[in-house]
């Protein structure tokens, strides 16, 4: 199927992506409940990952991961292999595993979102505290910091599947 280049929806893309990693970085749009809050990046790159190739989501992720280590101290791009390999799993899995509807995209948004805060916590959390600590912090905020910025995949999915249906017209 041939895809039109739209040049506004990569701008809007650009400034999806620039927008929801500034409102993260800044504290600017606030959203807890009870100390728990969403990383929106992640079920964004999945959105945008459901509709796009390997190789171009892994690309958007990659920049995404490296924007997201460039303003925390002592990531070592951990947040850079992270997303591309998120990205890269959603776009293979969405075109070879799952349809691309809302239900499989908020299966997949769940997965990736888990997967993300068990390798954080495998790689920062687990060292240097002791076992009870480890778990609490995997149980009381990981977990439901995954669940809850799986929640956000339905309002970008449908902009991604908007966006798609514009350029394959």
């Amino acid at each position: 199927m041939h895809r039109k280049k739209h040049p506004f929806i990569i701008i809007l893309n650009l400034l999806l992506f620039a927008l929801i990693l500034l409102f993260y970085y800044t504290n600017n749009l606030v959203i807890t409940i009870k100390g728990i809050s969403p990383l929106l990046i992640l079920p964004l790159l999945a959105a945008f990952s459901i509709f796009h190739s390997p190789i171009i989501s892994a690309i958007v992720g990659l920049i995404a991961g490296i924007f997201m280590d460039s303003c925390v101290v002592g990531s070592y791009c951990f947040n850079a292999i992270t997303l591309l390999v998120i990205a890269a799993f959603v776009s293979v899995s969405s075109s070879n595993l799952f349809n691309k509807n809302i239900q499989s995209a908020s299966v997949l948004s769940l997965i990736t979102c888990a997967f993300y805060y068990v390798a954080l916590w495998l790689c920062f959390h687990n060292s240097n505290v002791s076992l009870t600590d480890s778990l609490i912090y995997l149980l009381k905020y990981a977990f439901p910091s995954a669940i809850f910025s799986s929640v956000f995949i339905i309002p970008f999915y449908f902009i991604y599947k908007h966006f798609h249906k514009i350029t394959s017209e």
